[in-house]
């Protein structure tokens, strides 16, 4: 278990006397964004929110699933009265854990004697704590927790004071989450890198098993199957049409067990068979099935032609081998003194051979889906790169200068510094979401609920995200309460996507309407250039880039595609049209009953 948080480094540049809330939440930022491992930063928030209120006492809780008891995950002042991983406090209504989770809004607790609004630990007691802080740490779909400040002294906290410490809590859920989604995609990434390996090692065993002269290759490698069962004889066929013979068996690789080289080999008499002379094997085969061949027990011509061979078989067991779902020929064992019972081992190996034979028989499709692959991935992760590079090189400007100058600038210029902050961390925030809501559609885990909505509030929820310059390109924004059924975050998650498309590839003017007709929705339009008609559709797809028309959300080229899919996993849609002269991009919903 980890001790409470007592020295934690701070992010460069180190703390001063008077640390003020703004630089708080700005070396918490810096060193969650370089990279410091999770359990630092927490250790590093509940250090900073004491010093930066003056307070003895602080705590962040995770509660790891809905309903769960709280664990302590940072602490700082509490020396051995709770244990890092170890400590867990209650969730119930009327404890202040409990009542903090149940509100969206900063708890101040002026006096804890005389407050009846909740029960407190009685660990607060034997620490003689009377007043504090408490908000909720939010996460994605649910609270991660809680985090709380405490002193020993009668204080009134102010509700600056509180909007601080929901900072910090912000902060602290906005990096579980892009930690979360960096993990995601580092999964992602693994699953893909393994699907390619995969590949790359079939087709490097087939380049093996055959490369510039495959029919020796292919001996080579089927020399190992057969030490490995045991069995007489070892062949590989493939299909040929014969001008006269029609649709034949031709061997391209046989190998017997004393490893005589295939110009010795008995079995010349296999070199080209018609399939019509072998019907029971064709139709096993090209149903994709295994089929074990007893010539004793076969019937007709293809008794006949197993009866003619100069140098008998007695059992064998042959494997159809497909080329994109092609029947394209056989792997087999053969045995030409017993009638061997096959194992499931013997058709698991052949099915195997027979999959990788058909990998190289494939190998030039195989290659470039592989390539395409490669580039796909590259191209995805040089845009995250440079999607996420971006505001974060911001982020991190800004805050070493709020850190290093702050007290040379003014009032004026301190606030718009952090204005750009705020707004490039929302980018940053954005681009994670669309991520995540993108990797959990891609593994099917997205999940949308299907509520009464009301939109006007949900639009006017996300307005209240836009600073004053881009507000100032929307028109005045009137609309009556118009109810849908959908869920209220991918709601708000859309039209997020659409407004910020709209401000940063449509005209000078945007403007936001809501419809109520057998359908509800909103309509976001800008009077910028028309979206070529053939990109229409094409915008509405995963990593689609037209950067030279207005349609496109940020270069990942995410944000349309997540948008028209929430859109309709609420049994709605998302279109575009270009009428009046205007770009049109209509959020379709169910009307509410």
């Amino acid at each position: 278990m980890r001790k409470t948080a007592a020295k934690v480094p701070h992010a460069p540049g180190g703390p001063n006397a008077g640390l003020s809330p703004q630089a708080a939440v700005a070396e918490l930022g810096q060193a969650a964004l370089g990279g410091m491992a999770m359990e630092n930063v927490l250790d590093l928030a509940v250090m900073l929110a004491c010093e930066a209120l003056n307070v003895e006492y602080a705590m962040i809780l995770h509660q790891p699933a809905s309903g769960a008891r709280l664990v302590v995950a940072a602490a700082h002042g509490w020396g051995d009265a709770v244990e890092i991983g170890g400590t867990e406090l209650s969730c119930q209504p009327g404890s202040l854990a409990g009542y903090t989770l149940a509100t969206n809004d900063p708890v101040i607790v002026h006096d804890l004697a005389s407050d009846r609004r909740f029960t407190h630990p009685a660990r607060f007691a034997d620490h003689r704590i009377k007043s504090g802080i408490s908000v909720v740490i939010p996460d994605l779909n649910r609270p991660y927790g809680v985090m709380g400040v405490h002193t020993r002294q009668l204080r009134q906290f102010t509700l600056e004071e509180g909007d601080f410490l929901r900072s910090i809590a912000h902060v602290i859920g906005g990096t579980v989450q892009n930690r979360r989604s960096r993990a995601s995609i580092d999964r992602q990434a693994e699953v893909q890198d393994r699907r390619l390996r995969y590949q790359a090692a079939l087709a490097e065993c087939a380049q093996t098993l055959l490369g510039n002269t495959g029919e020796q290759r292919l001996d080579e490698a089927v020399k190992a199957l057969l030490t490995a069962t045991q069995a007489s004889y070892v062949l590989v066929e493939r299909n040929h049409i014969d001008p006269e013979l029609g649709l034949c068996s031709k061997t391209v690789a046989e190998i017997e067990k004393d490893g005589a080289p295939r110009s010795q080999l008995r079995n010349a008499y296999w070199d080209l068979v018609p399939w019509e002379k072998m019907p029971i094997s064709r139709a096993k085969l090209e149903a994709g099935k295994p089929f074990v061949v007893v010539p004793d027990e076969l019937v007709g011509i293809e008794k006949e032609h197993y009866a003619a061979d100069p140098n008998p078989v007695m059992s064998e067991l042959n494997i159809p081998i497909f080329v994109d779902g092609r029947w394209e020929g056989l792997i087999g064992f053969s045995e030409s003194t017993i009638v061997r019972e096959w194992t499931d081992e013997d058709v698991s190996l052949l099915t195997t051979a027979a999959a990788m034979i058909g990998a190289f028989w494939e190998r030039e499709a195989a290659r470039e889906s592989r390539e395409q692959l490669i580039r796909a991935k590259d191209e995805f992760l040089a845009s995250i790169s440079h999607e996420l590079r971006t505001p974060l090189t911001a982020v991190v400007g800004f805050g070493e200068i709020l850190r290093d100058a702050g007290h040379t600038l003014s009032d004026t210029d301190r606030r718009e510094f952090l204005e750009l902050l705020v707004a490039q961390g929302s980018d940053v925030t954005n681009i994670v979401n669309d991520l995540l809501v993108a990797a959990k559609a891609d593994i099917g885990t997205l999940n949308v609920a299907r509520v009464p909505v009301n939109l006007r509030a949900q639009t006017v929820q996300v307005l209240e995200a836009f600073n004053r310059d881009q507000l100032d390109r929307i028109g005045q924004f009137k609309a009556n309460d118009v109810r849908a059924i959908g869920d209220p975050d991918r709601i708000r998650q859309i039209v997020r996507n659409l407004v910020t498309n709209a401000l940063r590839y449509g005209g000078d003017t945007v403007q936001i309407e809501l419809f109520d007709r057998d359908e509800t929705g909103i309509l976001v339009c800008d009077d910028g250039t028309a979206i070529p008609e053939e990109d229409r559709e094409r915008i509405f797809q995963p990593y689609q880039r037209a950067h030279n028309a207005p349609g496109i959300v940020g270069s990942l080229g995410l944000g349309l595609s997540i948008s028209r899919n929430l859109a309709r996993m609420m049994n709605g849609d998302l279109v575009y049209r270009f009428e009046n002269n205007l770009s049109i991009f209509e959020l379709i919903l169910p009307k509410a009953a």
